[in-house]
């Protein structure tokens, strides 16, 4: 386990095209069933500061399957639905935001001695989910899947 939190790296690609990496002491299939599993995402998805409620979460994760669930802060709700494009177990998830042109996927690669990258790529993402609020944004979230993978 590394004494530091790792940092996570954004890559702005230009046009709406992101790309977010950071490495994790925990093997692949535990960070796949930490994004898979509604009694783990709630742990960690929304940055700290804001809350996932349990009963907002429906995750089904296969091809056509919904992702949906809500960020809570005060009174403040914020709403993420996504369907899934592509699952590949515990290599891969893909989806799309309806409503949206935007598409995310999340690569896990196993770096061996229980370690594992997370590589998410989004494109088309608007204007108000890019720069680094969104950074601060995913490097909060990631803090705190660490924090629970290690756990």
């Amino acid at each position: 386990m590394s004494e530091t939190p790792m940092a996570t790296t954004m890559i702005d690609n230009g046009d709406g095209d992101v790309t977010f990496v950071r490495e994790f002491d925990a093997p692949r299939e535990a960070v796949f069933a930490a994004y898979t599993d509604p009694d783990q995402i709630v742990k960690f998805f929304a940055p700290e500061g804001l809350t996932v409620p349990r009963e907002s979460v429906t995750l089904e994760p296969w091809k056509g399957g919904r992702c949906e669930l809500t960020m809570v802060m005060g009174d403040m709700e914020i709403p993420f639905a996504g369907v899934y494009l592509d699952v590949v177990e515990p290599e891969r998830l893909a989806f799309h935001v309806p409503g949206e042109a935007m598409k995310q996927e999340i690569t896990l690669t196993d770096l061996g001695d229980g370690r594992t990258r997370i590589t998410l790529h989004q494109t088309d993402v608007p204007e108000q989910f890019r720069g680094e609020m969104a950074h601060a944004g995913f490097d909060s979230s990631w803090n705190l899947l660490a924090q629970h993978l290690a756990a």
